[in-house]
């Protein structure tokens, strides 16, 4: 049996068309749909019921709801605040909190893990992998959430302290005009900065709302403001100076993290463009070799 050339070249096409259906729906499942709203009015709530939840953490929440109580017996008190500074620096994805992030753990591993099992008593290793992978579904979630929250307050700083440099030297206190900043100019660091004005509404002091909100958030340049503006604090320092230094440096600081942004996105390019016609060429190329050696495809079919 000798295959055309035509043919190897269906089968290379249709090599590389499956991978990068692979890709592509692997960003689609990590992304987020970018939709234009009207930034003057703050997004409607939704309930839990109305949440889009992907289907597989739903069925993995409910496999583990019932070892729940056995794992939060397990837990230790530091543990548990580690799990819930994790979910809280990814922003609580699908209102994720630390009895449902135990739960869908517990069902992945038990689904996933059997799977993997499974694979494995029957010989498909590629597919164990593959299974394997799977199981840290949650862990990817929360990783690429909090990427894209440190990328939005990343861009979101410079521009807010500007703007809150400016309010207090109006003559402002900086409650006040961290509030009306806040409000002027909605967003995920606009939200940040709110609840941190809530804790301290309810009887947190500056200091350890502003703490909270660096552990929230593993933002170097958000967390060297928290650092000056405690220090400004304690020096009697003019706050709208303290302020206007601080949005400076931190946009030097933001031209420098783009730099090293841009600089990572040409691997990915090369990885992704290799990765999606990579094995259609090694199969056309291979395939033509291999045809320019006349071997009869009958000692392979037995035939």
């Amino acid at each position: 049996m000798t295959l055309s050339f035509p043919a190897i070249l269906l089968l290379g096409l249709a090599g590389a068309m499956c991978v990068g259906l692979f890709v592509w729906g692997f960003y689609l499942m990590t992304s987020k749909a970018q939709v234009a709203a009207d930034l003057t009015s703050a997004a409607p709530k939704r309930s839990k019921d109305e949440e889009e939840i992907f289907i597989l953490h739903r069925i993995t929440a409910q496999l583990g709801r019932p070892f729940l109580p056995l794992i939060e017996s397990k837990l230790s008190f530091d543990q548990r605040q580690r799990l819930q500074i994790r979910i809280d620096a990814a922003g609580r994805p699908d209102n994720l909190t630390v009895e449902r992030y135990l739960s869908r753990k517990a069902g992945e591993i038990l689904l996933y893990g059997g799977l993997t099992v499974f694979m494995l008593i029957k010989g498909n290793i590629l597919f164990a992998f593959l299974a394997l992978g799977f199981s840290f579904m949650t862990d990817l979630n929360l990783y690429t959430e909090k990427s894209k929250r440190q990328d939005q307050i990343q861009r979101q700083l410079p521009d807010f302290l500007d703007v809150l440099a400016v309010t207090v030297g109006a003559g402002l206190s900086f409650r006040q005009a961290l509030s009306r900043v806040a409000d002027s100019m909605p967003g995920l660091l606009a939200d940040e900065f709110r609840m941190t004005l809530r804790q301290m509404d309810l009887g947190t002091s500056r200091r350890d709302a502003f703490k909270a909100l660096r552990a929230r958030n593993k933002n170097e340049s958000l967390g060297r403001f928290v650092s000056a503006l405690q220090q400004a604090e304690e020096l009697g320092a003019p706050l709208a100076d303290a302020l206007m230094t601080i949005s400076q440096d931190i946009r030097r600081d933001d031209a420098q993290y783009l730099r090293r942004k841009a600089q990572k996105i040409a691997p990915r390019v090369t990885g992704i463009t290799a990765a999606t016609m990579l094995p259609g060429l090694l199969i056309v190329i291979g395939g033509g070799m291999f045809m320019g050696t006349d071997i009869d495809m009958s000692v392979f079919s037995g035939e």
